[in-house]
């Protein structure tokens, strides 16, 4: 197939999906779990289109729909998400991150600590980041003999200041 560059050079290579093989060949693809998403950088996309609309009219007529989520790296970006099926619900990654940089961590300490809160966590009086507060569910709880109105950390990660 005849491909037509924004410079005025005519590449003759065989194309996938309509997309020329050189082109596809420099993009980074990440593994979902019913397809494969692509990240194309800016300079590729140049390369071969001459403006953003090109290049997005290209991607749809290949069949990929442009997502921006952080769920495959962990930081927000864009991304275009092959569409095999019509139905494909969200984006996610074959391969589940254990330990991802937006996992949130709840910091407590035994003793008082410039801002931190006193709270009832998991049946003991803690002191918690006041900012990491949002993190912990409301849970009652029994303190000292008493009922109280405490959080519970689940499954947070937890780290115990000194």
């Amino acid at each position: 197939m005849m491909f037509n560059l924004p410079d005025g050079t005519v590449i003759n290579e065989p194309d996938v999906n309509g997309l020329p093989l050189s082109f596809v060949d420099k993009w980074k693809e990440y593994p979902t779990k019913r397809t494969f998403a692509v990240s194309v950088s800016k300079e590729v996309r140049r390369a071969y289109y001459a403006n953003d609309a090109q290049f997005s009219n290209a991607m749809k007529q290949a069949g990929y729909i442009p997502v921006r989520t952080r769920k495959l790296t962990g930081r927000l970006e864009s991304f275009w998400l092959y569409r095999v099926t019509g139905n494909d619900k969200g984006v996610c990654t074959a391969d589940t991150a254990c330990d991802k940089a937006c996992s949130p961590v709840v910091q407590l300490s035994n003793k008082e600590m410039k801002g931190f809160k006193r709270l009832a966590v998991d049946g003991k009086w803690l002191f918690v980041y006041a900012d990491h507060v949002r993190f912990l569910t409301k849970k009652r709880h029994r303190v000292d003999g008493i009922r109280v109105q405490g959080y519970t950390a689940g499954s947070l990660k937890v780290e115990v200041l000194a």
